[in-house]
């Protein structure tokens, strides 16, 4: 992934997902907002290691109030945004998995 490319992605983030997920590599904090996709927080990334393939299917999937998101981001944004989350936390210790509760 380019540098631009990834400068993109970041930018998708901060758009979509970092006002409910906290990643510092996007200057996101997660707290949720009612201007915006959710009101709610959602888990912090910060420590998480978030595959390519988990961001599409939470958000594709609509797990935990992704209903919005999936709705206003095309499929290009998508895939951008989930190779950005991908390689910004491919070092973190904890694997991300998908849960129901």
């Amino acid at each position: 992934m380019s540098a631009g490319s990834l400068a993109q992605g970041k930018a998708l983030y901060r758009k979509y997902c970092g006002q409910c997920h906290a990643l510092s590599a996007a200057l996101a904090a997660g707290f949720g907002s009612d201007k915006g996709l959710g009101t709610d927080g959602g888990p912090s990334f910060n420590d998480l290691d978030v595959p390519f393939n988990l961001s599409i299917v939470a958000v594709t999937e609509q797990f935990g109030g992704h209903e919005l998101v999936v709705k206003r981001m095309t499929w290009p944004q998508l895939r951008q945004v989930s190779q950005f989350v991908a390689i910004a936390t491919k070092t973190n210790p904890y694997l991300a998995r998908i849960s129901d509760g």
